[in-house]
């Protein structure tokens, strides 16, 4: 700890809070009113920002189940996808989009597919599924994935109505599907 000696022979410590009052004068009502004008102002200057339009791949669409978020994250960029995919996220994936009990969700999935087109040129949409998902037994019930025989058929359905559907409302753009198992490793599914 540093002291040293004033004018007044007062000894200044750390702790004296001798050091604390000076800056308070420092800080005078006008300097602090001039230093608030200057910030202000700073904040009405335009500040340059990356454009959201350009070319990218694809959009994302997965599932909200956060047991599979890192993995998804994880597939796309073991596919060389990183930054370059929007995402559309949804309770059940593709499931959202094609199964009746989610109509209301569909229009949601077509509005921002058309907008992530006009912004960011993709080619495709990447469509995963996982396993054990809770949308999908809703959507279609426990019967529907009772067994990995009926969960994989039950998905492969899903994938071949989101294909059909994105084919007759987006010709150009292609379609890749894979179902997620727990774990992250991803079964392609055509």
């Amino acid at each position: 700890m540093s002291t040293h000696v004033s004018k007044h022979h007062h000894i200044h410590t750390g702790d004296c809070g001798c050091a604390a009052k000076a800056m308070i004068g420092l800080l005078s009502r006008r300097r602090l009113l001039v230093l608030g004008a200057g910030a202000a102002l700073a904040g009405l200057m335009p500040v340059p920002s990356m454009a959201a339009t350009g070319n990218y791949e694809a959009m994302l669409v997965s599932c909200i189940d956060p047991r599979f978020v890192a993995d998804v994250h994880t597939y796309m960029g073991g596919r060389g996808m990183k930054g370059q995919y929007s995402q559309f996220v949804i309770a059940g994936g593709p499931a959202a989009v094609v199964a009746p009990a989610f109509t209301d969700w569909h229009k949601a999935f077509w509005d921002n597919l058309a907008a992530t087109i006009q912004l960011h040129n993709i080619k495709k949409v990447v469509a995963l599924t996982h396993r054990d998902c809770g949308a999908v037994k809703i959507a279609y019930g426990e019967a529907a994935v009772s067994d990995p025989t009926k969960e994989t058929a039950k998905h492969r359905e899903i994938h071949a109505a989101f294909r059909e559907q994105v084919a007759k409302n987006q010709p150009k753009l292609a379609v890749e599907s894979g179902i997620m198992a727990l774990g992250g490793a991803v079964e392609t599914v055509s």
